[in-house]
């Protein structure tokens, strides 16, 4: 057992039920340990200058490929959740359809042809996406965890031939031309880069014409609780602020979503457009293409991998995914010819 788990079962749980006479298995219960939980570890985690970084989130996401899948689709589990605005107990598949339904609702507000998830994940939001739009739209998708990726593009098969363009890649390094999509969405993902979220951002309106859409928590708006939890697992937090700084972006609303999957880390709607001053801004509906992310130049497709010839670097391709990761690419240059 874990030191933290050790600490909640063993000594914060049996505290909270004995001297608050809190019943067990109870939303207060677990909100107050989430609470105690924070308090007691935010400062040592402080202290050893412990942050939510690239390498760490990769592996724990890596680790739990096709966690969703199970979740949102097969089985079920059991869990305190937000419903129509109300913290209820609800099977993890039920909460899903409802997160999923809210956030298409909300994408409908907008035109497009072309639309990009970052942190695409198991392809669950997109999916559902796809089936509520399509086929007339072009999906694409980028992810840090190659496997989440993977598991998610087997599944998306088993409901449609048609399958998006999916990729392993670096949010910060977005292996797409400028101005390329009508729409550009997150989902909890800018939550999992708390340290370079701004240059994840910067990306995103680098490639949006116009549109795009934030579903991710927010601090500003959380309950007290909220702030104690995000502040503990190092989640994102200046959003808001940062907006105000571009010049050329407008937040046009932020609210707290009907349906989260977790009351603790309810996610928020950012609805934000990006002036692009006198850019063309018709509807998509051809192939982008995938550039190299060092210099946003074409990628010639060669036996097995993509290749930049302006970086000299190669990008693998496993399973029919292109790895346009920078950290994982090789530099290759060509051998001279001495005779």
């Amino acid at each position: 057992m874990k030191i933290g788990a050790f600490v909640n079962n063993k000594i914060i749980l049996p505290i909270i039920n004995i001297i608050l006479f809190v019943k067990k298995g109870s939303w207060r219960e677990h909100k107050i340990k989430i609470l105690v939980s924070g308090l007691i570890t935010i400062p040592l985690k402080k202290i050893r200058n412990i942050r939510r970084k690239r390498g760490f989130v990769e592996n724990q996401y890596d680790q739990i490929a096709g966690l969703y899948i199970k979740d949102n689709y097969y089985e079920g589990r059991e869990r305190f959740s937000v419903v129509d605005s109300e913290i209820k107990f609800i099977n993890s598949i039920t909460n899903a359809q409802k997160i999923r339904k809210e956030i298409n609702n909300v994408l409908s507000e907008y035109q497009f042809k072309s639309v990009l998830e970052i942190g695409v994940g198991e392809l669950t939001s997109l999916e559902a996406i796809y089936h509520e739009f399509g086929p007339d739209i072009d999906c694409y998708g980028i992810d840090l965890s190659f496997n989440r990726v993977y598991h998610g593009l087997v599944e998306y098969k088993k409901r449609h031939q048609r399958i998006p363009q999916i990729a392993k890649a670096d949010a910060t390094m977005l292996p797409f031309p400028d101005n390329s999509f009508d729409l550009v969405y997150t989902r909890h993902t800018l939550e999992q880069m708390p340290t370079v979220f701004e240059k994840a951002m910067d990306e995103i309106f680098r490639v949006t014409k116009k549109n795009i859409v934030l579903f991710e928590p927010s601090f500003e708006l959380g309950s007290f609780t909220q702030k104690i939890k995000m502040i503990n697992s190092d989640y994102v937090r200046g959003i808001p602020a940062f907006l105000k700084k571009k010049v050329d972006v407008h937040l046009n609303d932020v609210y707290l979503m009907k349906n989260s999957a977790n009351p603790l880390n309810h996610t928020a709607c950012f609805k934000i457009n990006v002036d692009k001053n006198g850019e063309n801004n018709k509807l998509t509906k051809k192939t982008i293409d995938f550039v190299c992310p060092f210099t946003r130049n074409n990628l010639v497709e060669k036996d097995g991998y993509l290749f930049s010839p302006k970086a000299n670097r190669a990008f693998s391709i496993i399973e029919g995914i292109p790895n346009l990761d920078p950290e994982y690419s090789i530099l290759l240059t060509e051998p001279k010819s001495y005779d």
